[in-house]
């Protein structure tokens, strides 16, 4: 499993990467028609790799997911049908984990933005996952959890080759969420570390179809 993580790793490494480039800001106008360039559908499949306690890397596939962009008037990433149930695995709270499993699948938000164009029409691309209100019945009480949500990539360079051939990711091949912590108000129930950390790891991985 842990090949799966580095030859994705390697994907978004280079999708972040160019040689020296020289970017300029985006008018508004440009903005827009990047947007609408790389707003639709897109089929793949969610790659989930996670261990406990530092045990060997485990991946769950899930195949025929869905993400969906929208122009500039939302600028949002929605990732559909979510399986947030998985995240029960890396839950070291008995009755948290639990509850958390019988959670049905869920749309996840990111807002995406464009950071600057290249001399050549390139641009650079990122999101921000959104934070998402979970309602956990456990310990004989409704408990209002928020599920904290990162990328940890800050970019990604889009090609103008393939935004013009209709293929906007076809560099970029991957989306990737990380997550960070459960709260409940401002206390921390539970906290995900990063997967090179070899513990307590959860990442997701949309991996588009080609």
């Amino acid at each position: 499993m842990r090949k799966i993580f580095l030859a994705l790793s390697a994907i978004l490494a280079l999708a972040a990467c160019s040689s020296d480039p020289v970017y300029h800001g985006m008018t508004t106008q440009q903005k827009e028609a990047y947007a609408k360039s790389v707003a639709g559908d897109y089929e793949g499949t969610y790659i989930i790799i996670y261990n406990e306690e530092g045990g060997d890397d485990k991946a769950i596939k899930i195949e025929g997911a869905k993400v969906t962009v929208t122009d500039q008037t939302l600028q949002s990433v929605f990732f559909h049908d979510y399986p947030v149930s998985q995240l029960s695995h890396v839950i070291k709270n008995a009755e948290l984990a639990e509850a958390l499993a019988k959670q049905p699948n869920i749309d996840l938000t990111a807002t995406y933005r464009f950071f600057d164009l290249q001399d050549n029409g390139d641009v650079n691309w990122g999101y921000d996952p959104i934070a998402i209100p979970l309602t956990l019945h456990y310990g004989d009480a409704d408990h209002h959890v928020v599920l904290k949500a990162s990328n940890s990539h800050t970019y990604f360079r889009l090609s103008k080759a393939n935004l013009d051939a209709g293929m906007p990711f076809a560099y970029q091949g991957v989306f990737q969420l990380s997550f960070d912590g459960i709260y409940e108000s401002d206390v921390l129930l539970e906290e995900f570390d990063g997967i090179w950390q070899n513990n307590t790891t959860y990442l997701t991985y949309f991996q588009l179809d080609k």
